[in-house]
């Protein structure tokens, strides 16, 4: 079940209270101010008010059916722009590949891609300062890009070699990280090159 009524301070992030404690929540207590709360149901966290991030570990990737079920009822959350941030290990590289094309291009949820919880932890600060509207974007994102940017640009910036202008460029012309996963090497050279289209499109289709 989701609160569709959650109010999210500027400054603030709220945690379910599963995260209590944990290496994450330490994390982010150093970086802004926490509330935890036990009434959120599959929602891991709250950058804003407006938005809603389900974290998928390490060892949940193994079960591929239970977590694409946990996505699909967050896709039907619709009071809520929906994240996913999941952890990604070389071990289970190709179980991350197939939840990204699962989340990005058949529901058009950005997933954000970490390494640890302390890299989780600096992602949802950054979210909670663009989603909040009241710091400077961290993406660099400029102001006519349409409001999904931050999430987008986020995701982009995982594409290894991919910088801020390329994905900023990406964005204009895209609006959307699903746009951006359907579109064929030759379109997307045309906006960043051979190297980077090559990049972008190994990223999105989990190709080696």
């Amino acid at each position: 079940r989701y609160r569709k009524d959650v109010r999210v301070p500027v400054g603030h992030v709220v945690i379910s209270e599963k995260w209590a404690g944990s290496e994450l929540h330490t994390a982010l207590k150093s970086l802004l101010q926490t509330v935890v709360s036990d009434h959120l149901g599959l929602i891991d966290f709250y950058p804003s008010s407006d938005s809603a991030v389900l974290y998928i570990s390490e060892a949940e990737l193994l079960n591929e059916n239970a977590v694409k079920r946990k996505i699909v009822k967050l896709r039907k959350n619709n009071a809520k722009r929906p994240y996913v941030i999941a952890e990604q290990a070389a071990a289970l590289q190709e179980q991350y590949n197939n939840l990204q094309q699962f989340a990005v291009m058949e529901l058009g949820i950005p997933l954000l891609a970490v390494h640890n919880q302390t890299e989780a932890a600096q992602l949802l600060a950054q979210m909670e300062a663009v989603e909040s509207g009241e710091k400077e974007n961290p993406f660099l994102v400029q102001r006519r890009v349409a409001p999904m940017g931050s999430a987008v640009t986020a995701c982009l910036l995982r594409v290894p070699g991919l910088g801020e202008v390329k994905a900023r460029a990406l964005l204009q012309k895209y609006r959307s990280i699903r746009a951006i996963s359907l579109s064929s090497i030759d379109d997307l050279t045309k906006v960043v090159g051979p190297a980077s289209a090559a990049s972008i499109h190994r990223f999105f289709n989990g190709v080696k």
